[in-house]
């Protein structure tokens, strides 16, 4: 999770980004480019949907209420309501070795067209020219069918020809409270451990949770059920026996413990109507690039004091094809330091500004290209904002290299 600093050759300055420890693990979003998170917008615009065959059916849900829980179930209940619809997702290598396995939460099944529709993480799914199975606990392995995957919530849908499976049942999770107890079941660590369950209690509604490989800043429930790799794409599950989130990573150090995150299922369910139909989420915009801020890196850090650049300003760490960048004058190593002529006070500023444009409007981006003495020469220019279709970006396995560049080309 920690990108090495590599020099450059000759006498060029070394320049190099030090990517800040990705504290949060399990949601490992493949591309750090700019675009519109819609996260909390997704969540607004949910809602329940009882006429759609192929979606997640968020049921009506009371809040629940510690003196007068009527109608929660037991632990035990919980379970065996739940586990027949958590079940295992496979990810196998061309050459038929498994590369990676998590949960997956049957969503829907389509008796008339003979399928049925599972929610995971992205994070489980995306790594391209791989085969995806599903598994369920007596062992059967069913072949499986990626309709789409956005890496910005980490949701992935996952289409299973067949009908012999249990769809789960979904709960509101906009009533969710603090404090309200929750279960956990998924597969930690595999197979080995398949349909564990466990249980805790929601520490917050709506945490941020950011990562510095994806510039996102996304609302997560946050709870303290036990959870370990393997789990993401499993079942936040309420004392009604309802899924209300998915859960999607937790935090992972030994100054931590019980940081669990899930993607609320409101979220989910815009993001996975939009797959199901489009292949994507639509409407988005992006820039293409990926980057990190100028402050995660002491050298960078020196060069924005020095030429008393914008505190928010942020380093250009990679341009991708069809990026907004692509064939201007700005290239990897580059500084943005303003966007329509308002200074990037903080990193997340620039990220705003795509978050609120549309597919097609045109950004003005000042960037400074830092020379071998540390000074800086600054231009403009327009930058078209694309629509982000997220499933054809970067696939993960590239991660390890994607910030390996000369920063003085």
């Amino acid at each position: 999770m920690e990108e090495k600093t590599k020099k450059s050759n000759g006498s060029k300055v070394f320049l190099s980004l030090l990517i800040a420890i990705l504290l949060i693990v399990g949601v490992a979003i493949g591309v750090a480019y700019v675009g519109r998170d819609g996260r909390q917008a997704q969540a607004d615009k949910t809602t329940t949907n009882k006429d759609t065959k192929n979606s997640i059916n968020v049921v009506d849900s009371r809040a629940y209420d510690e003196l007068n829980a009527d109608g929660a179930l037991t632990s035990v209940e919980i379970a065996e309501k739940c586990k027949p619809s958590v079940i295992a997702v496979m990810v196998y290598q061309p050459n038929g070795d498994k590369y990676g396995e998590g949960s997956g939460v049957i969503m829907s099944v389509d008796e008339d067209a003979g399928y049925s529709y599972v929610i995971t993480c992205a994070h489980i799914v995306d790594t391209a020219n791989t085969t995806l199975k599903v598994q369920t606990e007596d062992g059967t392995q069913y072949n499986a069918e990626l309709i789409g995957y956005d890496n910005r919530t980490d949701i992935g849908v996952l289409r299973v020809k067949g009908t012999k499976f249990e769809a789960a049942e979904f709960g509101d999770s906009t009533v969710l409270k603090v404090g309200e107890p929750v279960y956990a079941i998924g597969n930690p660590g595999g197979t080995a451990f398949y349909g564990s369950v466990t249980s805790g209690i929601i520490s917050a509604i709506d945490r941020p949770t950011s990562s510095n490989e994806s510039g996102y800043t996304m609302e997560c429930i946050q709870h303290d059920a036990a959870i370990n790799p393997g789990n993401s794409g499993g079942a936040l599950i309420n004392s009604y026996g309802q899924v209300i989130g998915i859960n999607s990573s937790k935090i992972a150090s030994e100054e931590y413990e019980g940081m669990g995150f899930a993607v609320p299922i409101n979220v989910a369910k815009t993001v996975v109507d939009d797959i199901i139909k489009s292949g994507y989420v639509t409407g988005r915009a992006k820039l293409g690039i990926r980057y990190v801020s100028v402050s995660d890196n002491a050298t960078y850090a020196q060069v924005a004091k020095k030429n008393k650049l914008p505190s928010g300003s942020i380093v250009i760490a990679a341009i991708n094809e069809d990026s907004a960048l692509a064939g201007t004058n700005a290239v990897a190593g580059d500084i943005i330091t303003a966007v329509d002529g308002e200074d990037l006070e903080k990193a997340g500023d620039l990220l705003a500004a795509v978050e609120k444009a549309d597919p097609g409007d045109t950004l003005t981006l000042t960037i400074a290209h830092v020379e071998s003495d540390y000074s800086v020469n600054t231009f403009k220019v327009k930058a078209t904002l694309l629509e982000d279709k997220g499933s054809t970006e970067t696939p993960q396995e590239e991660a390890t290299t994607r910030f390996s560049f000369n920063p003085f080309q």
